[in-house]
């Protein structure tokens, strides 16, 4: 395929949409190919409408497409027509571009772990065009003529969308990055990937039941009860038990506290063993640190205030260092490194598209290989723990209003309160009643 023959014949626009979306959610790229067809002359003329510079157009219609793609297991053709779906998607990527024109990236260099980022205005509803409006321009304004750059961009897109149905599995279980990916690291990620499946073999048939069991025991309050409580009671058990009674709505923008794990957990093996228990003991919860100065706050803030040109950021010019001095950031489980210029702006324009998605289609806790995950401290305040990082770091950055923590730690010192002296099934469930009060914990 070509950008000649991607927009060589356009059907008419009132007709196949739907079907070219169900197309897409089979898998097909030719049903991608379809919608480039019906609906980006259109889409040209009312970005055109809004923006003036011919790269911000270019963005928001790529971005726009490809979203789509990934996300249209989404579409409801029962709730909402083919094209008003399409047009809350290139609303949200709209919005986005007009707010990055009018909030200027701040130049100052911050220095990490130490100075905090300030937060940029959030997205919200109100800044995008109304489908209405857009619905009428889609209807008045005739289909404009696309750019080269634009149709060679979107070849591209759907070139690599082809390539990454040959890619090797990451140890998630999805195929690499065919922008990102290196042969040299297959044999490694394929190793990775067996090491994750029989870590979960593992736990699915020998560590979660025999941590179900010790749970039904310690809820009868059977013999031996006792030493399980004291050793801090089997969290994996307990989520898989409970699950959603463990998760607190929080607003991401308040929840900056989170724990700082060497401080906390000085002995290497009790850092290990804390992610198996629900209770910690200890003086964890007094060794925080500011979320708004992490080293994933810094990135992810960073390459969003500079979304409009990556390359610009301080991020891409700290990657761009690295493979000049020969030490390209590389990742075995991801089967990438970032060994030529192309392959840093790939790499974050990846992590912007998730940004832009979750701007679009707010918060999902079924993506990403980990909840978000929290700990509550011994005043029943909410700290963050290493669970979800980058995800939350996102949801702060763009403003998502609430997400659901998961909790996977509890003070010992918060669970005798509340629980107050009961033990077993009467605990838990005191325990489980009090979390949704839960707050995160003022920062410093």
């Amino acid at each position: 395929m070509t950008s000649d023959t991607l927009f060589s014949s356009a059907p008419p626009v009132t007709s196949a949409v739907g079907d070219a979306l169900k197309e897409c959610a089979q898998g097909a790229t030719g049903g991608l190919e379809t919608l480039a067809r019906l609906t980006v002359p259109h889409l040209t003329a009312i970005a055109r409408h809004f923006l003036d510079a011919p790269r911000d157009v270019e963005d928001v219609i790529h971005d726009t497409l490809v979203l789509a793609w990934h996300n249209v297991w989404r579409f409801d053709p029962a709730a909402e027509s083919p094209h008003a779906w399409l047009m809350q998607v290139f609303a949200s990527r709209l919005a986005s571009q007009r707010l990055a024109l009018a909030t200027p990236a701040d130049a100052t260099p911050w220095r990490l772990d130490v100075d905090r980022v300030v937060l940029p205005p959030p997205l919200t509803d109100a800044q995008r065009p109304t489908l209405d409006a857009l619905m009428t321009l889609y209807q008045q304004l005739p289909p404009a003529s696309v750019d080269d750059a634009l149709k060679a961009r979107l070849c591209c897109a759907i070139s690599l969308l082809d390539a990454s149905r040959d890619m090797p599995l990451t140890p998630g279980g999805e195929p690499a990055d065919p922008s990102l990916y290196d042969p040299s690291l297959g044999p490694r990620m394929s190793l990775s990937r067996l090491a994750q499946r029989a870590k979960g073999l593992v736990n699915r048939s020998l560590t979660l039941p025999l941590e179900h069991l010790a749970l039904r025991l310690w809820l009868a309050q059977a013999p031996g009860s006792r030493p399980l409580e004291a050793r801090g009671l089997p969290r994996r058990g307990i989520e898989s038990r409970y699950g959603e009674a463990l998760d607190v709505s929080v607003d991401p923008r308040r929840l900056l506290k989170q724990i700082h794990y060497p401080r906390s957990f000085p002995d290497r093996r009790e850092r290990h063993r804390i992610s198996d228990r629900l209770l910690w003991d200890g003086d964890w919860d007094l060794s925080t640190t500011h979320a708004l100065s992490s080293r994933r706050m810094h990135f992810i803030a960073d390459i969003w205030a500079h979304r409009r040109d990556p390359s610009q950021s301080r991020s891409y010019h700290q990657l761009a260092e690295r493979l000049a001095r020969g030490k390209p950031v590389a990742s075995h489980s991801d089967g990438m490194v970032l060994d030529r210029p192309e392959r840093i702006l790939a790499y974050l324009r990846r992590y912007l598209l998730y940004m832009e998605a979750m701007a679009c289609f707010g918060f999902d806790n079924g993506l990403g290989k980990d909840r978000l995950g929290a700990a509550v401290d011994r005043h029943g305040e909410l700290v963050k723990i290493n669970k979800g990082l980058h995800r939350m770091a996102m949801a702060q950055v763009i403003g998502i209003p609430r997400v659901e923590v998961r909790v996977r730690g509890i003070h010992r010192q918060w669970w005798d309160q509340v629980s107050e002296g009961a033990k077993g099934d009467t605990a838990m469930l005191r325990v489980l009643a009090a979390l949704p009060d839960c707050r995160p914990s003022a920062a410093d």
